[in-house]
């Protein structure tokens, strides 16, 4: 996007042909006036990132702690269990899918805020309170950073047979069933639940990407309303 501002309409009007012709999106951003907000954009650090990432660290800092005192510290001192390895895989794999839902929720929350007012006023040219204005404008910041959860939670996943806590779980579970002289059967229902489990949350994952690669400007531009419309429904 090109910004382009100015008194004169006609003028405006050519450079904007102008910023066309080179194929670029020109954007009006009104009188000269915006000139000082289009010069200082250069100089802003992620401007609509700011709330989305204050949101998901602050989110993200109390569902740790949460898990760390409910996981390692309650454990250490009712059960005498030491489980601080948590803290680097087990905790940050039950943070990442949560904090993904919740900010997934928050994309399309406001939406329905929107037109729950614009029912109530009986009209869509009002213009929406600030709050619901600022939250809609970093919808897609918010579904990015929820898809950097989902991400993290498929990688953290597939770590965990390798981790030294599960091999020693299940060398205790086969030691076990050898000193009982007993062998447990396989549980056709539990291992349904738990490939349909896994299915569903690959399936998610891939719906997600898609989701989040159709909301990138450079993608979203190059479909017209019914593909996108077709991808958010799914």
């Amino acid at each position: 996007q090109v910004f382009v501002c100015g008194d004169d309409v006609e003028a405006k009007q050519m450079v904007m042909n102008i910023v066309r012709a080179l194929g670029l999106t020109p954007l009006d951003k009104g009188s000269l006036l915006a000139a000082q907000e289009i010069e200082n954009y250069p100089l802003q650090l992620f401007p609509m990132w700011k709330f989305p990432i204050f949101l998901s660290l602050g989110l993200t800092a109390f569902f740790f702690f949460y898990c760390l005192a409910l996981d390692v510290i309650y454990t250490y001192i009712y059960e005498k269990n030491n489980f601080s390895f948590f803290i680097a895989i087990t905790i940050p794999n039950r943070v990442c899918p949560v904090m993904a839902l919740i900010l997934l929720a928050l994309v399309y929350l406001p939406g329905i805020f929107a037109a729950i007012i614009q029912l109530y006023r009986g009209t869509k040219y009002r213009r929406f309170p600030d709050w619901l204005d600022k939250w809609m404008l970093c919808r897609k910041q918010l579904g990015l950073i929820a898809l950097a959860f989902a991400s993290l939670h498929a990688v953290f996943t597939l770590v965990t047979p390798m981790r030294a806590f599960v091999s020693w779980r299940t060398s205790k579970g086969i030691i076990s069933q050898a000193l009982n002289n007993k062998t447990e059967p396989l549980n056709n229902t539990n291992a349904w639940i738990s490939d349909c489990y896994l299915a569903l949350g690959i399936l998610g994952f891939f719906l997600f990407v898609l989701l989040g690669i159709t909301s990138l400007p450079s993608v979203s531009n190059n479909v017209n309303w019914r593909e996108f419309r077709f991808v958010q429904v799914r």
